[in-house]
């Protein structure tokens, strides 16, 4: 049956009314799925998010773990201690640094027989072989093939998963291997939960299938549920899965974070319900939205005939606006239909000239100026090209330990004064903000915009940023805040420079072997006590600064050495300071050479004619000194090999 009507008023609203009802019920159940989706794709990356915070946790307390031994190795006292071969005495100087340190639970010492020496976990423990025995085999495995020998894995001792770290006690050569462990327990998962949009759990297998926790931020009665049904079966690590816990959805994701006799797997989970809350609360709103939408396109059909000419005048108008200039005045109309629909398409199109006008300045906001014009100036596409570029990477030192008593909105404050300062200099300097990763600052010298003598715009402004965390620190003194230090790496090298990412989402940025370089020589200056750090590429291209050679050295990664240098002043020395740095090469060269003995004449010396210059750098090369000339090499090459970053 086909319905006539008589007017065309009515044919209008029947047929607008019907496709307007269709449209609506299609939108409605499409956005429903697309909330339900979309839910489980946030909480998906927020789980996976977590995963990765997770392992960088445990990495991050695994490598404080291991310079811990690395430093306990080094410790003459120590040394002396475990000569002794008195277990009580042993015993306490463990504890005794166990005390001091942050990420350790217990330490065990254990001998080359794989046999109990003395460990704080059980103090009546010695001379039995601890059932986690294959991480030292491990150790040993490495050793033998030439790398590092250290070993992790999570272990249950006594009831309770722990992460384990064995390294070896150099004597100089391995006379025993270190343990150190944390557990994975409550305080675990409380202070994680901190930094990850989820609950987290910690299970083990007691034995006979039967799963424990050893923290968790869930409720007693979901950890019950969860203990009773979970199977690692349920799903492959990686991958999520649906759990049901006291009447509520968890979406969960498993981590197994052992590799011996024990099984411990940690959970991540995430409410479905609390996370579609909010897309629930979104549909009621849309259903208001429809009706009051029903109802507007009802009095529209009403006035259409009335008004089909208005609207297009209007239109009119407004294009003439535009072609002035004038991007802020909308065309305004009250039609529901086409022409209506037109006068939101015009307005917006308008709103988007207006918009494009704006980018410019918010993008100048977002990204240094320089790149704003170089992504501006062009179609936007993904690629880049070599160029010779100077990368400065900066940090602070000590991030962990000067956040851990401020609340973010001050760390954010401290953050900001500090990046603004730091950027400052950067920026009068020619060279440009890369990005900020954290604590750190990435910028680049001659990159988008060439310049013949990046490396010394880069030296000149790590010299600048110096002088103003000077001032920085003041500021933060006279709020009674902790000043900060940083570390600052440069480099010279020819990387690839442009758009990296995706078609919808990139970042103009600098990739290549030079950008690896100027980070591992960033994180070289805590260990010879300066705040700047250049490599020799740098500190050829820029040769107007006088320099304080440091090292010669091959950084984790990294085959070939690089002798690396410190900026003491712009321009030649004066007589003072060349007669210091003469007798400080001196002693350099020698020890480089492998004159053992004129360099630590020459070190002497130069530690007795200049008190109170270069302490902790001359400490480090008193170890050295003292190290081969107790045990000479059979080839010397003078460069030092860093293991770690």
């Amino acid at each position: 049956m086909v319905l006539r009507f008589k007017h065309f008023q009515t044919r209008l609203m029947v047929v607008f009314l019907s496709l307007f009802g269709a449209v609506l019920l299609a939108v409605f159940f499409s956005v429903s799925q697309r909330n339900i989706d979309n839910a489980m794709n946030i909480i998906v990356a927020d789980l996976e998010a977590g995963a990765r915070s997770f392992e960088a946790a445990i990495g991050q307390r695994n490598e404080f773990l291991a310079i811990s031994a690395d430093a306990l190795s080094a410790d003459f006292p120590f040394k002396q201690v475990y000569a002794s071969g008195d277990h009580s005495t042993i015993l306490s100087a463990m504890e005794n640094l166990l005390y001091r340190l942050m990420f350790a639970d217990f330490m065990v010492l254990v001998s080359e027989e794989n046999q109990t020496i003395a460990d704080t976990l059980d103090p009546s423990s010695q001379d039995v072989e601890p059932h986690w025995s294959y991480l030292i085999d491990e150790a040993r495995r490495l050793d033998l093939e030439g790398e590092y020998p250290e070993s992790e894995d999570v272990v249950v001792i006594g009831s309770r998963p722990y992460h384990l770290t064995v390294l070896p006690f150099l004597n100089p050569d391995i006379e025993a291997w270190f343990a150190m462990g944390f557990e994975i327990g409550q305080f675990f998962t409380d202070e994680f939960k901190s930094t990850v949009a989820a609950e987290v759990t910690v299970l083990f297998d007691s034995g006979d299938s039967q799963w424990q926790s050893n923290g968790s931020t869930l409720s007693e009665a979901q950890i019950e549920q969860l203990t009773d049904q979970f199977s690692p079966d349920q799903v492959a690590p990686g991958e999520t899965t649906l759990i049901s816990l006291a009447g509520e959805d968890f979406v969960t994701l498993t981590i197994p974070v052992a590799t011996g006799s024990n099984d411990v797997q940690v959970l991540l989970q995430r409410s479905l319900s609390e996370q579609l809350q909010p897309y629930q609360e979104l549909q009621q709103v849309l259903l208001v939205i429809f009706a009051l939408g029903v109802a507007v396109l009802l009095a529209g059909v009403m006035v259409i005939s009335r008004n089909v000419t208005r609207p297009v005048l209007d239109l009119v108008r407004g294009a003439q606006r535009i072609e002035q200039g004038n991007f802020e005045e909308n065309v305004e109309t009250r039609q529901k239909d086409e022409l209506g629909r037109l006068a939101e398409a015009f307005n917006s199109m308008a709103t988007g000239l207006a918009e494009k006008e704006r980018v410019r300045d918010l993008l100048g906001k977002v990204v240094s100026r320089e790149i704003a014009d170089e992504l501006m100036s062009k179609e936007i596409e993904l690629g880049g090209e070599v160029a010779e570029v100077t990368l400065l990477f900066t940090d602070i030192r000590g991030f962990t330990s000067l956040s851990e008593d401020k609340t973010p909105q001050q760390l954010l404050t401290l953050l900001n004064e500090y990046f603004t300062a730091l950027t400052g200099v950067i920026e009068e300097n020619g060279g440009v903000v890369d990005k900020y990763i954290g604590d750190a600052v990435m910028a680049l010298f001659g990159a988008p915009v060439p310049h013949t003598d990046s490396a010394s715009r880069a030296v000149r402004a790590a010299m600048g940023m110096e002088k103003a965390l000077a001032s920085v620190n003041a500021e933060y003194e006279a709020r009674g805040a902790q000043p900060i230090q940083i570390g600052v790496g440069i480099n010279t090298d020819e990387v690839v420079v442009g758009n990296m990412g995706t078609q919808t989402r990139l970042n103009y940025t600098a990739i290549g072997d030079g950008v690896n370089l100027a980070s591992r020589v960033e994180g070289l200056t805590k260990h010879y006590g300066v705040t700047v750090i250049v490599t020799e590429s740098t500190q050829q291209a820029a040769s107007e600064f006088t320099y304080q050679e440091l090292d010669l050295v091959r950084v984790k990664g990294k085959s070939a050495p690089v002798r690396i240098f410190r900026p003491i002043a712009s321009g030649a020395p004066d007589e003072a300071l060349e007669k210091r740095l003469n007798a400080y090469h001196l002693f350099i060269k020698a020890f480089q050479r492998g004159e053992f003995a004129l360099a630590r004449d020459a070190l002497a010396r130069y530690q007795q004619d200049y008190q109170g210059f270069d302490e902790l750098l001359c400490t480090l090369y008193e170890d050295r000194l003292e190290t081969v000339l107790a045990a000479p090499p059979a080839t010397w090459d003078g460069v030092f090999t860093y293991e770690s970053k």
